[in-house]
């Protein structure tokens, strides 16, 4: 559903994304790049993200059977992976819409139609889909007997790699290296992710890294990189603006109470639009060069910024997230979660906007 009159608005810049492309490509020495566009691009748009970035990207991955249809629907013709597992109900999706599967388990050989393609799946320590390393031998018996399927890759998960210093890098690595010893046919072969790429330089990448929340603008780990480039910048406007009395109590709970006579504005977002309401009485916003404290707890439709002795317009436009006001980085640190979850949690009644140099659309 469109919205006609939304009472935020996420900007979107392309160029941004298409950016981040170029420098991750660049820093993983050229190798092909797998762009992750699940959860709608991680609210981003994957249409919009996906068509901006086509020539700057060798595979999409989704998550799903029904994101991956989504994008052929929307006109994306390079190859797309499916990271879920196959289902009897999303087999012939697979090949009506030239969708790539990921085989993790025996059954999945069974399951598919014939012709279809596929990258094995390795778990080396994520722990949560893939063959484990030891069955090796008997996956490769399985794609042997059933070549009426293609295997067009095979790939495995870093779980630590988000940032520098685990040990365990290396070791899933070198899990990963006893794996594909037994598959020194198949073409195309990817492990690394942003962090991987950036963190353990040393790494052998394989043929191909895979990005998501860098292509975005964010590390996936702590540690922060000036190169990457925000792509999103979330926006309101000042509803009402108010003279409050000192003592006066904000929102429920009353948790926040003015500390002096001031101005009170209310801003038209909430939870129910992917504000955490854990940033209740933490969160700072910008607006007009100059940061402002939310207060009292945050609700599911309105939240109160407290302006001090300043009587600023109702209209004025506040940042909430990225321009002049805290990034994603720091939701996630302020509520302890990670940047993903910040960025997925915005919903569909945040309008968007889409800004590229050669490419418009509301």
């Amino acid at each position: 559903m469109k919205i006609s009159f939304p009472s935020s608005i996420a900007e979107i810049n392309l160029d941004s994304a298409v950016l981040n492309l170029k420098e991750i490509r660049s820093r993983s020495a050229g190798k092909k790049i797998l762009s992750v566009v699940k959860c709608d691009a991680y609210s981003h748009g994957a249409p919009q993200i996906s068509k901006a970035i086509e020539e700057n990207t060798d595979w999409y991955a989704v998550a799903s059977v029904d994101e991956g249809i989504q994008l052929r629907m929307s006109g994306i013709r390079k190859p797309i992976l499916v990271f879920a597992a196959p289902g009897y109900e999303t087999a012939a999706a697979y090949q009506t819409h030239g969708l790539t599967a990921s085989v993790s388990d025996l059954s999945h050989f069974s399951t598919l139609m014939d012709g279809t393609s596929y990258h094995l799946n390795f778990d080396t320590g994520m722990g949560r889909l893939g063959f484990f390393p030891e069955d090796a031998e008997e996956v490769r018996r399985m794609a042997v007997v059933n070549q009426r399927l293609l295997c067009r890759g095979i790939y495995s998960h870093f779980a630590t790699a988000d940032d520098p210093g685990s040990a365990a890098v290396a070791e899933q690595h070198e899990r990963f290296r006893s794996v594909l010893s037994h598959f020194s046919e198949i073409p195309l072969v990817h492990m690394s992710n942003t962090g991987a790429v950036v963190n353990y330089p040393d790494l052998d990448h394989f043929d191909m890294v895979r990005t998501g929340l860098g292509m975005l603008g964010y590390s996936s780990g702590s540690t922060r990189y000036s190169w990457l480039k925000p792509v999103l910048k979330w926006t309101t406007e000042l509803a009402q603006v108010r003279r409050i009395k000192k003592g006066t109590s904000v929102s429920y709970g009353s948790t926040w109470k003015a500390p002096e006579e001031g101005y009170l504005a209310t801003l038209p977002v909430g939870y129910g639009d992917g504000v955490p309401r854990t940033l209740s009485n933490r969160l700072m916003v910008w607006i007009d060069g100059e940061y402002y404290p939310q207060v009292g707890r945050v609700t599911m439709d309105m939240m109160m910024i407290f302006l001090g002795n300043k009587k600023l317009p109702v209209k004025s436009e506040v940042h909430l997230l990225g321009g002049g006001g805290w990034n994603a980085h720091d939701w996630a640190e302020t509520t302890e979660t990670n940047v993903h979850e910040i960025l997925t949690n915005l919903t569909l009644r945040v309008g968007r906007v889409y800004l590229q140099s050669r490419y418009s659309e509301n």
